[in-house]
């Protein structure tokens, strides 16, 4: 069982550090204008949009993926056994790391579409929260000790 769980581990540090690569990668684009910078004017219903959309995903985006990551990996625990448990806790992990990066890129691309700081603002706080979920040893021993308890 340590060989699976030394497994997950690598596979989810590796997902994790792609992100992390994503965004950055982002970030570079649109320093090297690929992005197009400031497409969109100021203080136009265009930038409205598309920082109300940037702050929704954000605010509503962090919540739900680590909720979601939550209720799957802990509801019916007693009908899984060690081997399908583990595929769960890596199927919801890339899922939330999925919804986080895409706020994050979205919120990135925001900032240099709209020169707005409230973009950049909110793919921090996305970026952020991905070190929250970084993925370690003891927290897939607990979560398997959870299943072996029901």
């Amino acid at each position: 069982m340590v060989k699976y769980i030394q497994k997950l581990l690598k596979a989810l540090k590796i997902e994790m550090v792609v992100v992390w690569l994503t965004i950055v990668a982002a970030v570079v684009l649109g320093q090297l204008d690929v992005i197009p910078n400031g497409v969109v004017l100021p203080h136009s219903p265009e930038e409205f949009k598309l920082n109300t959309i940037a702050i929704v995903l954000t605010i509503v985006g962090i919540p739900v993926a680590i909720r979601l990551f939550t209720l799957n990996t802990t509801k019916g625990l007693r009908r899984m056994n060690n081997e399908e448990a583990l595929r769960s806790y890596h199927i919801w992990s890339v899922v939330r790391v999925i919804i986080l990066c895409v706020a994050a890129v979205f919120s990135v691309a925001v900032y240099y579409v709209a020169t707005s700081v409230s973009g950049a603002f909110c793919a921090l706080v996305a970026f952020c929260v991905t070190f929250y979920c970084w993925p370690s040893e003891e927290k897939i021993s607990s979560y398997l000790e959870g299943v072996n308890k029901e």
